[in-house]
Formats: structure tokens, sequence, C-alpha cells
């Protein structure tokens, strides 16, 4: 499977109106998780200074920790959908910051210009060869005594699940909820992944459940596993069938930021089930 830009970034703007309803937790940042970037955001400027932040992407809660704790607010994405989408979200309303209509990887933003720079799972949406690009793109627009505050989302070294059999049994335990589903789309996606080539694919992960309904049907006795199957099946594996997340194995997430950075701190939420995939990053330039 490619791995290009259009499969791995552009996709967003499908399904930026629908980020409200469908994305949540560990998709989106947990509460705990907000509270901690909040509580490394208010460390680093203890006195309120017009620090500038810089904020890969259009997530609300960085934007909101930043406006909330006096920093210079900066955002920069390639699809502008996400800025008009994310919008709406915000709690406060910055009028002062400036979006950027710009690709993370090439961008027009200055050397050592920002005292910050925040971003959630963003090593996960683009190409795999582009990852230590983007960090040293992070590491030149911070100031040398600059801060990269990020949550990473890897996937674990041993597959929860040996098949969609499994899965499928875990989730029928569950409660139907956008929650369950999406947490049903990650195990499917974590049952497919290749470390070979990094993919983790809705294509893929649609693939070994139309191998399940041709051995069992489409319908299950278990009414709850039924609602989030549908779930999954006519949002996840529809509207959002196109894009590609390219995952690393934690270790060798944390080898790449050493290239350029030091690990001040690292944080797993107690609120996320997969915190020990999306652990939290404090880094330094190095």
């Amino acid at each position: 499977m490619q791995e290009d830009i259009k499969m791995t970034s552009l996709p967003w703007k499908q399904i930026a109106y629908m980020w409200k309803n469908y994305f949540t937790v560990p998709s989106r940042i947990s509460l705990q998780e907000v509270e901690k970037y909040r509580e490394w955001l208010k460390k680093i400027n203890k006195n309120k200074k017009p620090l500038k932040g810089l904020v890969l992407g259009a997530t609300p809660e960085l934007r909101d920790a930043l406006f909330k704790f006096g920093y210079l607010v900066y955002s920069i994405d390639i699809n502008l959908d996400m800025f008009l989408a994310m919008g709406d979200l915000l709690k406060n309303k910055n009028p002062n910051e400036v979006l950027i209509k710009a690709n993370w990887l090439d961008n027009p933003l200055s050397d050592n210009y920002f005292d910050v720079v925040v971003g959630d799972a963003v090593l996960p949406n683009i190409p795999r060869n582009k990852r230590l690009h983007l960090l040293s793109e992070v590491r030149r627009l911070l100031k040398p005594d600059g801060i990269f505050l990020t949550r990473a989302f890897c996937v674990p070294d041993k597959k929860p699940f040996a098949d969609v059999d499994e899965i499928l049994e875990h989730f029928s335990k569950k409660k139907p909820s956008m929650q369950s589903a999406l947490e049903m789309v990650l195990e499917l996606h974590i049952l497919t992944y290749e470390s070979k080539d990094h993919i983790g694919s809705f294509a893929k992960a649609k693939k070994v459940l139309e191998e399940y309904h041709k051995r069992k049907g489409l319908k299950f006795k278990n009414k709850n596993l039924q609602k989030i199957h549908d779930i999954v099946w006519n949002f996840w594996f529809t509207k959002f069938i196109n894009k590609v997340f390219l995952y690393a194995y934690r270790r060798d997430e944390e080898r790449d930021y050493k290239k350029y950075f030091k690990i001040v701190e690292s944080f797993e939420s107690k609120d996320n089930n997969y915190s020990k995939i999306t652990p939290m990053y404090f880094l330094k330039p190095v």
C-alpha cells in the first residue's frame, strides 16, 4: 500500500465536521491528558510572558491551553477544514490566534522562533519515511531552550487478540457507544498491523471483518455487539476508509525522539485504557 500525504493527512478533511460526535479517547485527548498538557504549559510559562506557542494541527484543547496560560498562539495544518470545524469546539475564542495553512513538513516558518511546539499523535499522520524530517522541523522551529510537548500513538509489542473472533467476543460484553466502536476499530488496526510496512489501515481492518462475514454472516445474536459493529461498519469503514496511520512500537518512537530531543518526562494517564500506547512526552532539543 502506498503511503503518502494523500493517504495520511488529506483524508482528515473528510471527517473534520464529524470530530465531535465520532472521535473519542484515545483518538482524542483524555481529560487527564489535557490536564497534563496544561500542567506542563503552566510550568513552562509561570510568569505568563508572551511566549510563542505553535500547535501542530487544530486540536482545540491544545489551543485553549496555550491561550489560557498567556502564550501567543499559532496553529498550522494542511487542511483549512480542520480549523473551521475545530473552531466550534474551542472554549475560548482567541482573536489573535495565527492560523497557518501549510504542510508541517514544508512550511514557511522561521528558525528558532517558538518557545513551545505542541502536538497530539502527529507522527502517525505523516508518511513513515518523513518521521525524522518532521522531528527535525520541530527542532528547527524551536528556540534553543524551547520545549516540544507531544502525545504518541503507538502499537503494542504483543497483539491483545489473536483473531477477529476474539475481538468480537470481547466487545460483545461492552455497551454500544462511540467509545466502544472506536476501540473496536483500534483493535482491528492492531490485529492487522504488520511491522514490515508500519501501516494501520481501515481498508485492511475492513477486509478481515469482511472475511468473518463470509464465514458467519452479517448478523450477531448479541444486540450490543450488533450496534457496535454497525457503527464501525457504517461510519469508520465508509467515511474514513482511505485513511492510513503509520504506527511505531513505543521503543522505536522514543528512539526517534532521542535523535533530536532529550526525554525530560513521560506520562501515562489513568483515564485512557490505551495510555500504554499513547504516552505523553516533555522533550528538550539536543
